[in-house]
């Protein structure tokens, strides 16, 4: 059984703030940015199991891993300054594909997401390095967000979502990690935590089940 999760269909969100001193949104004169900063990050009361991640046909691994719980803030999650292919698709910056299971439902999703040229910070390093976070959120919700400076009423930074979709749900695939007690160094803990972590208030999503 399939299951489809719905954003109204299918919702493209560009939410951009102004750039940064010394940065640019998106991908200009230079050509393509070359590095990234990649992160991951769920909410800290729904753990994601990364089964698969792969941003412009490149694979990010190790797999499976735990993303970041640090959803409010994806700019405190563990970054890693990697490499970035060019763009696979013409008009866009990066294309996102991701399975993933969220630990405490045992549901597995899949998604893929494209990001429009023009939408992720690139910040003049030695290198163009673009600044992307992948963000898994309850019932298959995937965003993409990138830095754009403080938010001008609280001066937090938690970045800007420039791409959202919701994934679908594949039954067949869904995975019960305490029987896998192996797959991350972390995951035992996180299973500890489960009630303290539901205790705790939900960070909602636009997505919806619906069966196809």
């Amino acid at each position: 059984m399939v299951v489809r999760r719905s954003l109204g269909g299918v919702v493209l969100a560009a939410l951009i703030s102004l750039p940064l001193a010394g940065t640019a949104m998106g991908l200009f004169g230079n050509g393509p940015a070359t590095r990234m900063t990649l992160t991951d990050a769920s909410h800290v009361t729904n753990p994601i199991m990364v089964q698969s991640l792969s941003i412009n046909g490149q694979a990010y691994g190790p797999f499976p891993h735990l993303a970041s719980t640090d959803w409010e803030n994806p700019r405190g999650g563990n970054r890693t300054l990697t490499g970035l292919r060019p763009p696979v698709e013409e008009g866009s910056a990066i294309v996102v594909q991701a399975d993933w299971v969220e630990v405490y439902s045992n549901r597995a999703y899949s998604a893929r997401i494209v990001v429009p040229e023009g939408k992720i910070t690139v910040k003049k390093t030695a290198d163009l390095t673009a600044y992307v976070t992948i963000v898994f959120g309850r019932d298959g919700h995937l965003a993409v967000s990138t830095d754009t400076g403080p938010d001008p009423t609280s001066g937090e930074y938690n970045g800007t979502v420039v791409a959202e979709v919701c994934g679908e749900w594949n039954a067949a695939a869904d995975v019960d990690f305490r029987t896998r007690p192996e797959a991350d160094v972390d995951i035992k803990w996180v299973y500890e935590q489960e009630d303290k972590r539901k205790s705790l208030p939900r960070l909602e999503t636009p997505c919806v089940q619906g069966e196809t």
